[in-house]
């Protein structure tokens, strides 16, 4: 299996360093020359909005995962179109109208009811 990570820094240093041994590739998506992860894996030197490198990375591997959390929504909408993203995309992170992204917030940033509050 070969796994697909948008990001190649310390996390996903460590998560080729624990997959490795478990017979998976790893290839990592990374504009940065000198990604630390690049020595346990593919590196494709792109920025994250890049379509062209990121159909590149869709196309050699089996499913995409992330190592930090701001990937931008668009890059993981693009990449779903292509291959299996984890964590699944959140219907809040995509880009809509403003009424959805305003009950999404609703909807995720309330607490629950009858829970206390800090």
């Amino acid at each position: 299996m070969k796994i697909g990570v948008i990001g190649g820094g310390q996390l996903g240093r460590m998560l080729a360093l624990a997959g490795t041994p478990l017979g998976m590739n790893f290839a990592f998506l990374d504009p940065a020359p000198d990604a630390c992860a690049q020595a346990l894996g593919e590196h494709i030197r792109a920025d994250y909005g890049d379509q062209d490198h990121l159909r590149q990375l869709a196309d050699e591997v089996d499913l995409v995962t992330f190592e930090f959390e701001s990937v931008p929504a668009e890059t993981v909408a693009f990449l779903s179109q292509f291959v299996p993203v984890y964590p699944a995309p959140s219907p809040c992170a995509s880009p809509a109208t403003a009424g959805s992204r305003s009950r999404c917030s609703r909807t995720w940033a309330s607490p629950p009811r009858n829970s206390p509050t800090c």
